[in-house]
């Protein structure tokens, strides 16, 4: 069986090496961007199963530009989307997924653990697959 594509989006290269290295070790083939743009053009390149986009990079809402982005491209619109951030605690302001303006799977509040980050990967990839 291949391996479930994950594409990591966020501006903090440390979190990306780690996260990608938790990544790997739990079966994934990972890709990675540090912005809105070279996430879209990595999720062209790349065609992930699941893309886990951070809000805040260069842009306060880079992070929501690209999750409309994806999933208003003919290609992309079907890739499943986690938000990561830590606007809640740094704006104390609480995002929920909704269809026009943040059409993700779900949110998860940094700092999450790899354990959880995992678990929420393969729970949206199970969902997905039981919906096809």
């Amino acid at each position: 069986m291949a391996k479930a594509k994950v594409l990591l989006v966020d501006d903090d290269e440390g979190f990306l090496r780690a996260t990608s290295l938790i990544l790997r070790q739990a079966g994934f083939e990972v890709a990675t961007a540090v912005d809105g743009r070279s996430g879209l053009a990595a999720a062209r390149e790349h065609r992930p199963d699941v893309a886990v986009l951070d809000v805040i990079m260069h842009r306060p809402d880079e992070g929501f530009a690209l999750a409309r982005a994806l999933r208003s491209d003919d290609e992309l619109g079907a890739t499943k989307l986690l938000l990561l951030t830590a606007v809640a605690q740094q704006y104390q302001m609480l995002f929920e997924p909704d269809e026009q303006w943040l059409p993700v799977e779900k949110v998860l509040e940094k700092p999450v653990s790899p354990e959880r980050l995992v678990q929420e990967i393969e729970a949206v990839l199970d969902r997905a697959g039981k919906e096809d």
